[in-house]
């Protein structure tokens, strides 16, 4: 009998000692379940961090856009302008007055 009561002392003890080392394994699950919500809030805030990165990058995207239109029309504006100059020429001789027939003649002098 004292066998038994020793035999069932020891499988108590190591019924014990397991019950121990689950409650530490539950533990340490517990810790790693924490770090790993810890980590999923820390990826969250970096993804909606990086959400607003590319909301302002499009708002930049846009504006260089807006700013390439802009120039785009400067530049047609300025070939327009290029092309419609015209070169301003100075003569150097007075301008004459061309004419065919009897007027051509230049009119006498009262005095002759």
């Amino acid at each position: 009998m004292e066998v038994i009561l020793l035999v069932f002392a020891a499988i108590l003890f190591v019924l014990v000692v397991m019950f121990a080392v689950f409650v530490a394994i539950l533990f340490v699950f517990a810790v790693i379940l924490a770090v790993l919500a810890f980590t999923l809030v820390c990826k969250l805030a970096i993804l909606e961090v990086f959400v607003a990165i590319l909301l302002v990058f499009a708002v930049i995207f846009e504006v260089l856009v807006a700013i390439l239109l802009v120039f785009a029309v400067i530049l047609a504006v300025l070939a327009a302008m290029l092309v419609g100059n015209v070169a301003i020429v100075e003569e150097l001789t007075p301008p004459t007055l061309f004419t065919v027939g009897a007027p051509a003649v230049p009119p006498k002098s009262l005095a002759n």
